[in-house]
């Protein structure tokens, strides 16, 4: 059957701090995948696009589908919505002619709608599992997402999972490592010396028995111990690694990036980021700099965020107790012992910058000074207080500008409209 598949995020998506004021939740990464691409993974049709409210209308990044409106999806194919939090783990079984509800643990997660069925009320999809009820049902694998530093917490496995089963982008053109990529597998138990024709150079040392993807053009220099023991590791076209580093598995570091020295593990890098220091368990959505010293632990990192020379942030509370998570709602229990920052699209830090346990800072924020950021900053400030005036709209639109321009990104009309309805949003009508 030929279907179409769109991802909503419902009211508790939206209030997905501090990423969904200026991207819609399908566009976050889990393991190594954006949420979108595993669901269509998953389901195995044309995906659609996102449908994340009108704020969000027209996001678009790396010629991935942009964010809809409603009335951008038409009746004339079979449409599945599914709830951008619900992550689907096989492919269901085949659909219905009538409209279904598509179920995970008994609670109803989106719809399944035949050509010509209307589109579910704007209620139903805020809150699904309060729309009314269907005749017809689909029980789906999987699990729902109930807050976004699950999205840090689930991190490290389904990274190793997602590397081993050679699901990742863009890599994973074709059943090995991609286009021109080369993929190892290490010796058991110490240094393996790399095929004939990799651009693996004397002195780099290869340890663990797990699996290492080179991309076309990635380079590593003397000098780097790569350590597949823990889990793969990849590396995307054009990477360049300067020694002296430690890369230790699961780790996927994307297209363009440069790991300027120092211990990465277990974490995502996107595309085009310039990472040095002490990185653990960490995401980084792409194009963000940490050229410098400085640890970053179990943290969320969206796009084009600067982190000044030593930005260091905590992730173990000196209590040991679990670390609550502070946003414009209040603070909220974690249930994790561990857990570092969470930082918006374009933050930037002044040098020296410390984060605290759980940090969530908002969109936009540039933070300097002598003082320490609070654990909760809301987007688009001008300092490290919460009463720090706004970060004003064309500087603040004139700085992104300027910083995607030195990665050879245009700030595009569609995506200035997305962080200006993201400022006024904060603003207010004044």
């Amino acid at each position: 059957m030929s279907a179409r598949l769109y991802l909503f995020d419902d009211a508790r998506a939206r209030r997905w701090g501090p990423f969904a004021l200026t991207r819609p939740a399908a566009e976050l990464v889990l393991g190594a995948l954006r949420l979108w691409e595993r669901a269509a993974r998953a389901w195995g049709v044309e995906y659609g696009g996102h449908l994340a409210g009108d704020r969000l209308a027209g996001f678009r990044e790396d010629e991935a589908p942009r964010a809809l409106v409603a009335s951008d999806v038409g009746r004339g194919v079979h449409r599945i919505l599914v709830s951008s939090r619900a992550v689907v783990r096989r492919q269901p079984p085949e659909l219905p002619p009538v409209p279904a509800e598509l179920r995970i643990d008994g609670t109803t997660v989106g719809w399944s709608l035949p050509s010509g069925a209307p589109l579910p009320y704007p209620p139903d999809i805020a809150d699904p599992a309060a729309a009314p009820r269907m005749k017809a049902g689909i029980e789906l694998e999987g699990f729902v997402l109930e807050h976004v530093w699950e999205l840090v917490a689930r991190a490290p496995v389904q990274l190793c999972e997602d590397l081993e089963a050679g699901m990742f982008t863009p890599l994973a053109s074709t059943p090995s490592s991609g286009a021109g990529g080369r993929r190892v597998r290490a010796r058991e138990g110490g240094m393996a010396i790399p095929p004939s024709g990799s651009s693996l150079p004397p002195g780099v040392h290869l340890l663990g028995d797990g699996l290492f993807t080179l991309g076309p053009g990635a380079a590593v220099e003397p000098g780097v111990l790569l350590d597949t023991g823990p889990g793969p590791i990849v590396l995307g076209e054009g990477v360049r690694v300067c020694g002296p580093a430690r890369l230790e598995g699961p780790l996927y570091v994307g297209p363009g990036s440069i790991v300027l020295g120092g211990r990465v593990c277990a974490s995502y890098v996107g595309r085009a980021c310039r990472i040095r220091g002490d990185i653990e368990k960490s995401v980084l959505l792409g194009y963000d700099n940490k050229a410098h010293g400085g640890f970053l632990g179990r943290s969320y990192l969206g796009r084009w965020v600067n982190l000044g020379a030593m930005t260091t942030n905590s992730d173990l509370r000196n209590d040991y107790r679990d670390v609550k998570v502070r946003t414009g709602e209040g603070a909220v229990p974690s249930g994790l012992a561990k857990l570092g920052c969470l930082l918006g699209d374009h933050v930037k830090t002044g040098i020296g910058t410390l984060l605290n346990t759980g940090a969530v800072i908002g969109a936009g924020c540039n933070l300097f000074g002598a003082t320490a950021p609070t654990s909760y900053l809301p987007p688009f400030r001008w300092g490290a207080a919460p009463e720090a005036p706004l970060f004003e709209l064309n500087r603040f639109l004139d700085t992104a500008a300027r910083v995607m321009s030195r990665r050879g990104v245009r700030l595009a009309p569609e995506m200035r409209a997305v962080l200006e309805r993201a400022w006024l949003s904060v603003a207010g009508p004044d």
